[in-house]
């Protein structure tokens, strides 16, 4: 036989791994509360706690034309460019039970004619009592799809588990205890063969114990803690303008959390009283404790949603792009009354760091002016906060994609400083940053400056730790012109 040509030459290729991306800063959180109308059956669980949409077709299969989640989303999908990231969160205003969500892949024909029905087996805890099937068998169901299954296995469960309920919600079987409140205890079904293909086995099912009733501030952070990410946030019309209520439950509680977790509070407020020198209300509020992550929106309408369409708008920024970050100051917002004011009601607007859709002229409706309660602008605090990952995940890719390593070493120093000064050139590209000077009169006529601790001065504990505490940078905001004023002399 012939000689393998490996003899002679051997090539061996490595691959290395595909780093990750600073994320999606278009994503807008609607919370809502669960007496919000839902479709029959489509109701979101503690269990899956959040779910996301692409258009505002994929909302109405799930949220009923007349609730709040549909109205909030067709403001939000009315921007143009049309976003594509609505993502519906969950308050459980009242007690829940425990219950067990998860789909598998096969089709409800494939599930019909499995193998294992009528040795199936499915052991799971509801609400204390074991749940021990040995014989399970959905072959019989009295329709051919997902909902005639669910009821085989409810029938199957529920004689055991009295109470219990199973359906198909549209995407994966729900199996629900009778029990609510934090009493109610669930596990989800041990891997079978049956509980695989149905998708509820605990490695590929998501469950959740029963919960009591629960604030907005409650419902954020479980959803936090879930490792459910978004960007925007925009509440139910119920919790807006909300003083003197229960801990959690208020307008300034809400924002408050949006500090915390970094979220962009996209705030309405119905009350007229921010049209006049009074400091009594929300937006007054928010200002007076310089929340860089709360912009207040005004509008007569209760009814309406005009900060969903704002984030709607900015969630369409191509971060990636040249030239492509955007002030929200005098951009359209497709299907949002305009506010008639004087100007003596505009001038306390602003004055209170709120802004509006306002009538400007004889023929214009534009927003203005974007301002955050702390006195900046929206387009800042997004542009920063994708900025932040941006560089987090540009240094992140530098350790995790070498098939070797970053030695700390000056050369290393360097590569790090390199790395970052990439990720600060993508904001100058995008406008976010751009040539300027510095509070201290200091000009940067690449708009940033990287500055790397040396080797020699990089404390000897710190490199026993393998961790790099010296790169900082200092960057020139781009900024924005929201007014113009012009002063000429004419002569004859």
């Amino acid at each position: 036989m012939a000689i393998e040509i490996t003899e002679f030459a051997n090539v061996s290729i490595s691959v290395s791994p595909t780093g990750v991306s600073a994320g999606n800063f278009g994503i807008l959180g609607f919370l809502t509360s669960d007496s919000d109308l839902n479709i029959a059956g489509k109701g979101i669980l503690p269990a899956e706690r959040a779910r996301s949409y692409s258009s505002l077709a994929s909302v109405g299969s799930d949220w009923q034309a007349s609730s709040e989640v549909y109205k909030a989303a067709s403001a939000f999908f009315g921007q143009t460019p049309t976003p594509t990231d609505f993502l519906v969160k969950m308050c459980y205003e009242s007690a829940q039970p425990a219950s067990v969500v998860g789909g598998g892949s096969d089709t409800a024909a494939e599930l019909i004619a499995a193998t294992w029905n009528g040795t199936g087996s499915l052991s799971m805890t509801i609400d204390s009592t074991d749940v021990v099937i040995t014989d399970l068998d959905v072959s019989g169901a009295a329709t051919a799809d997902y909902a005639g299954i669910a009821d085989e296995l409810e029938v199957a469960i529920s004689g055991i588990a009295a109470g219990a309920t199973v359906v198909h919600n549209g995407y994966q079987f729900v199996v629900t205890g009778a029990t609510t409140g934090a009493a109610a205890l669930i596990t989800a079904p041990s891997s079978t063969e049956a509980t695989v293909a149905l998708g509820l086995a605990v490695q590929s099912s998501s469950s959740s114990n029963g919960i009591d009733a629960e604030t907005p501030v409650d419902a954020l952070a479980a959803t936090l803690a879930k490792g459910i990410v978004d960007v925007g946030l925009v509440t139910h019309k119920k919790w807006r303008d909300s003083v003197g209520v229960a801990t959690g439950s208020s307008t300034t509680d809400i924002a408050m959390w949006a500090e915390g977790a970094k979220r962009i509070f996209c705030n309405t407020t119905n009350d007229l009283t921010t049209l006049t020198a009074a400091t009594s209300h929300i937006a007054a509020d928010l200002k007076s404790r310089a929340l860089r992550f709360s912009l207040t929106t005004f509008s007569k309408d209760s009814s309406a949603y005009p900060s969903a369409s704002v984030f709607g708008r900015a969630a369409s920024v191509n971060f990636s792009a040249i030239g492509s970050t955007i002030t929200l100051n005098l951009k359209q917002m497709p299907g949002v009354a305009s506010e008639n004011l004087t100007p003596s009601e505009f001038g306390h607007l602003r004055s209170h760091f709120a802004s509006a859709v306002v009538q400007i002229g004889s023929s214009i409706s534009a927003y203005t002016d974007s301002r955050m309660a702390s006195g900046s602008w929206l387009d800042t605090t997004h542009g920063v906060l994708w900025l932040e990952s941006r560089c987090e995940a540009d240094m992140f890719n530098l350790l995790y994609v070498s098939g070797t390593k970053l030695p700390y070493s000056q050369v290393g120093i360097n590569t790090a400083a390199a790395t970052l000064e990439r990720s600060l050139q993508s904001a100058v590209r995008n406008g976010l940053a751009g040539p300027g000077f510095l509070s201290d009169g200091t000009y940067l006529s690449e708009g940033f400056v990287v500055e790397a601790v040396s080797l020699a001065n990089t404390p000897t504990g710190d490199k026993g730790s393998r961790v790099y505490k010296g790169l900082s940078f200092k960057m020139v905001g781009a900024g924005a012109m929201h007014e113009v004023e012009v002063s000429g002399q004419f002569s004859e």
